[in-house]
C-alpha cells in the first residue's frame, strides 16, 4: 500500500511541475534571436521556480505548529515519509535547471554583462552549497553547507537577479 502511496504523490508532483513548465514552454518557442538558448534559459526558470517553491511549501506545511501538536496526525506522518522524494526531487529538478542556465549562458556568451555574470556565480555558489549539504559526511563543511544554502539573503539574491537579467535580456527583441 505504501508504495503506490508514494507512486501517487510522484505522479501528482510530476503533473504540477509539467503544468507549470507548460507556458514557459509556449512562450520560449517564439523564433527570434536564438530560440533554443531563449528556450534552455526559460527551462531553466521553470525548473527552479518549481522545485524551489514546491519544497520550500512542503516544508512549510510540514512545520505547520497545529500538525506538529498531533492534530493531523495522519498528514504528519506522511510529511516525514515524504521528505526524502521531495528532496531528491528538489534536487533534481533544481539540477536541470542549473545544467540548462549554464548552457543557456554558454550559448549566449558573447552578450554577457554584469547581471548575467552575477546570476551565473549565485547559481553555482548556490549548487556547490547543496552539493555539500547533500554529499558531504563532514560535521564542520555539512555545517557550513546548511548555513550558506539555506540564506534566505542568497535567494532574494537570486530572485532578483533573475528578474533583472530577464528584463534586461527581453527588451532587445527586435
Amino acid at each position: 500500500m505504501n508504495f503506490f502511496s508514494n507512486f501517487l504523490h510522484y505522479k501528482i508532483i510530476f503533473l504540477i511541475t509539467v503544468a507549470m513548465l507548460i507556458p514557459i514552454s509556449a512562450y520560449a518557442e517564439q523564433e527570434h534571436h536564438d530560440g533554443s538558448a531563449r528556450t534552455l534559459g526559460w527551462v531553466s526558470i521553470g525548473t527552479g521556480v518549481a522545485a524551489n517553491l514546491l519544497f520550500v511549501g512542503f516544508n512549510a506545511i510540514r512545520k505547520f505548529p497545529l500538525l506538529k501538536m498531533g492534530i493531523g496526525s495522519e498528514i504528519s506522518r506522511t510529511g516525514v515519509s515524504m521528505y526524502r522524494p521531495m528532496l531528491n526531487f528538489h534536487i533534481m529538478l533544481n539540477s536541470v535547471g542549473f545544467f540548462a542556465g549554464m548552457a543557456h549562458g554558454f550559448m549566449l556568451f558573447p552578450g554577457l554583462d554584469s547581471i548575467s555574470l552575477s546570476l551565473a556565480i549565485v547559481m553555482i555558489f548556490s549548487m556547490i552549497s547543496g552539493i555539500i549539504l547533500q554529499f558531504e559526511s563532514d560535521r564542520n563543511l555539512k555545517l557550513f553547507g546548511r548555513l550558506v544554502h539555506g540564506q534566505v539573503i542568497l535567494s532574494i539574491l537570486l530572485i532578483l537577479l533573475l528578474t533583472l537579467h530577464v528584463i534586461t535580456m527581453g527588451g532587445d527583441s527586435d
